[in-house]
């Protein structure tokens, strides 16, 4: 019996590299041999799950992240490319700020350096406006520019001015959700949650983006759509790496599963386990277990902290650690992955 076990970050609370030790002790007491494969998307930890992948570490240089602390930040060599991670700066777990205090414009520092940037496991909702900022945008209010605007000085916009210091930027960027910004079923509704938004705070970061993307579009002299697929990793920034600074917008997870060759290796297991935080509609919308659920074959069964989605025809067994699971990840998880082997085991 061939069991190939794959598990994302449940965010949060356990690393992937966590969840995985935590099972392979269950497995191994129960005599079940098993492969076992961290994955990532592009997000949070994306940088740790690919050097346990033999990616190396191009250089490690200090740079702010978006509440102003140094920190050593590491860059990758992959195909003779520079990668980073936009979570190390702008990451959900830096900082326990409100998100309408957060910009994005702590990027800007990396742009210049890297050759793919990945998104993903943001705390930002700004929309890619701090980046912008940064990058030669003036965001201007009645009383004159505003220095570095977060969501809580979007109100205040009423004019958009591009600089001359303005210019494309030649970056592949990677997403790890093919969700739109804004629009039905939007980014920041589907994630304002998780960064600590209320309804009424969602609803007004749509409303002010839409006003301000209206602005911008009309003083660049061309169409943007942040309702369209793709727009909405990392709070909307790659909307305005992709729309606006011209960069190339590719899957994250289809990135990942090429550069580590793990896509050769799925279709070899008889019975298959995706473990992540949550799985619901946006897990199946460019997260990397979505796509890895593409490609296996055999028995397929979830074990992670929740599972909310209407269709469970897919798994042959859902095994959560539910509400108990945030306050005691690791014992939760090892509870469920008992109940798991009972049922492969028969």
């Amino acid at each position: 019996m061939k069991v190939n076990i794959y598990s994302d970050k449940f965010s949060g609370t356990l690393t992937a590299s966590a969840v995985l030790a935590e099972i392979k002790t269950i497995f191994r007491n129960a005599s079940i041999q098993a492969s076992y494969f961290p994955v990532t998307d592009g997000g949070e930890d994306s940088t740790e799950i690919l050097k346990h992948y033999n990616i190396p570490i191009q250089h490690t240089l200090m740079k702010r992240d978006f509440v102003g602390n140094w920190i050593p930040a590491e860059f990758l060599k992959i195909n003779n490319e520079i990668y980073f991670e936009s979570a190390k700066l702008i990451g959900i777990n830096n900082s326990s700020h409100h998100s309408f205090d957060l910009s994005s414009a702590a990027l800007s520092q990396v742009i210049d350096e890297v050759d793919v940037l990945s998104l993903g496991g943001s705390k930002t909702v700004d929309g890619g406006i701090g980046l912008l900022s940064a990058r030669g945008v003036d965001f201007c209010s009645n009383e004159g520019i505003i220095s570095d605007p977060k969501p809580k000085d979007f109100r205040g916009i009423t004019s958009v001015k591009i600089r001359d210091s303005f210019k494309p930027v030649g970056l592949t960027v990677l997403t790890d959700t093919s969700i739109s910004l804004l629009g039905n079923n939007s980014a920041i509704s589907a994630y304002g949650p998780q960064k600590g938004l209320n309804k009424k705070e969602i609803t007004q970061v749509e409303r002010h983006l839409e006003r301000i993307f209206d602005m911008l579009s009309a003083e660049l002299g061309i169409q943007l759509d942040p309702s369209s697929e793709n727009t909405g990793a990392a709070g909307g920034l790659s909307f305005v790496l992709g729309k606006v600074l011209g960069c190339n917008v590719i899957s994250g997870s289809e990135y990942f599963l090429k550069v580590t060759n793990l896509s050769s290796k799925i279709q070899r297991g008889e019975i298959s386990i995706v473990c992540e935080g949550k799985f619901d509609k946006t897990s199946l919308r460019g997260k990397v277990i979505g796509e890895i659920l593409k490609h296996v074959k055999g028995e397929k069964y979830f074990l992670g902290g929740q599972y909310d989605y209407i269709d469970d025809n897919d798994f042959n067994g859902i095994f959560e650690c539910g509400p108990k699971g945030l306050a005691n990840p690791k014992e939760e998880l090892r509870n469920s992955a008992r109940k798991l082997v009972k049922q492969i085991s028969i």
